[in-house]
């Protein structure tokens, strides 16, 4: 009876040692499952960067699912290797904030006679400008009529308000420092940058209650630029042009069709490419006015012809103020350093005619081979645009105040390796 007993209580003993491994293996599995579904969920996380979506001409962020629809954003085609979605984020009048890189801003709820806004903030502390790429842009052109607003008859002191945005315009805010030029018009396919301010920047186009432009008037793109970033635009530049070689046109240009913007002042920047020393500019057109009514303004467009504000004395008829600003410019110098230069450099650029100065600061180059090209070796490389709000217009054909006059500019650009060589005196 007690062998029995012995027997049994073994045998129990050995039920229990082989169910406590049995709960140790299974633990020990149910663990490395654990650990397995961890390592997976490790492997799907993946950064916010840009995506390509599956919405024609639409770029946008790559987000879970859940991520896209919380942030307010449409899923258009997948990234991550199918683990997330390219993630599309697209505002319109009245949508209030946004710190989404990549933001569509569109004119789809526009009411004629309101502002249409949408408020832009940082996405991460080291955002430093943003970029406005305008996809679409047309709305109302500026005033284009030549309507005496000064005394009735062309006489001293006569002008006009060509170029100013009176239907429609488009602007966005810096707070505390300077802020691009308000626009109007069309202007497809430019852009803008523009400080990325602590306080938000607010973009608004006005529309007017007599306005033509339709909810499709304007897709603009908005992208975050990072400090760090090889996209950053240099300091003070509204546009910035990193091609070798390019073509620079004013707001509203829209190929010698529109007019000359009011109150312009800004800064085109160029970024030298390696090895670079020197930049030239030659003009398909040039229209930036016509100071006084001179008739050979074409060959006076220098200088102190250029910038000139009101009447007086000598501009009887009104000064004509728009103008560019190419530091440094002269005629392309010869080559090789044995040979002198005999042009000077000028900074003021204005009138109907794209010259360079020959010798003296009011005679222009008449030498074919030089002188519609306009040189510097001034870096950083850019063009400084400057038009007031007052167009003179006496004489009649040939006051600043005709449309013919005031079409803006379209001007090339190439790079030269070699620099230029300065004259002595």
């Amino acid at each position: 009876e007690q062998s029995t007993m012995f027997n049994i209580l073994l045998g129990l003993q050995f039920l229990v040692l082989v169910q406590s491994q049995d709960i140790a293996i299974n633990k020990t599995a149910k663990a490395d499952r654990r650990e397995k579904a961890l390592s997976v969920f490790t492997v799907v996380k993946f950064p916010n960067t840009g995506c390509q979506s599956s919405t024609s001409g639409r770029n946008g962020t790559c987000y879970t699912n859940s991520e896209c629809a919380a942030n307010g954003g449409s899923s258009s085609g997948s990234c991550a290797s199918s683990f997330g979605v390219c993630c599309v984020f697209e505002k319109s009048c009245g949508a209030g904030v946004t710190s989404e890189n990549c933001t569509y801003f569109t004119s789809t709820d526009r009411t004629l006679g309101q502002s249409c806004s949408l408020t832009i903030c940082k996405s991460q502390s080291d955002v430093c400008q943003l970029r406005l790429d305008f996809e679409t842009f047309v709305l109302n052109n500026p005033v284009t009529v030549t309507t005496l607003l000064g005394l009735a008859a062309v006489a001293k002191g006569a002008f006009n308000n060509l170029g100013a945005c009176i239907t429609d315009s488009f602007s966005i805010t810096n707070p505390g420092a300077k802020a691009p030029p308000v626009i109007c018009g069309t202007n497809t396919g430019y852009h803008m940058y523009v400080p990325a301010s602590d306080q938000c920047n607010v973009l608004t186009s006005n529309f007017g209650s007599a306005s033509t432009a339709s909810t499709s008037a304007f897709t603009i793109k908005v992208t975050q630029v990072e400090c760090g970033s090889k996209t950053l635009a240099p300091n003070g530049c509204v546009q910035y042009r990193t091609e070798s070689t390019g073509t620079i046109e004013t707001f509203n240009y829209n190929s010698a069709g529109g007019v000359l913007l009011q109150n312009q002042d800004y800064a085109i920047c160029i970024r030298a490419e390696r090895g670079i020393c020197s930049v030239c500019y030659f003009a398909t057109i040039f229209k930036m006015n016509v100071y006084n009514g001179l008739t050979a303004a074409g060959a006076k467009g220098f200088d102190t012809n250029c910038g000139y504000v009101g009447h007086d004395g000598v501009a009887t008829s009104g000064g004509g103020y728009d103008y560019i600003e190419i530091p440094n410019g002269q005629c392309n110098s010869p080559v090789s350093p044995a040979t002198v230069a005999t042009t000077d450099t000028i900074d003021r650029y204005c009138g109907t005619s794209f010259l360079c100065v020959a010798t003296g600061p009011a005679t222009a180059s008449t030498i074919a081979a030089e002188k519609n090209t306009i040189c510097s070796s001034t870096k950083p490389f850019k063009i400084h645009v400057h038009s007031d709000a007052v167009e003179y217009a006496n004489p009649a054909a040939d006051g600043e105040g005709t449309l013919a006059n005031n079409r803006g500019f379209s001007i090339g650009y190439f790079m030269r390796s070699t620099c230029l060589t300065v004259k002595s005196t």
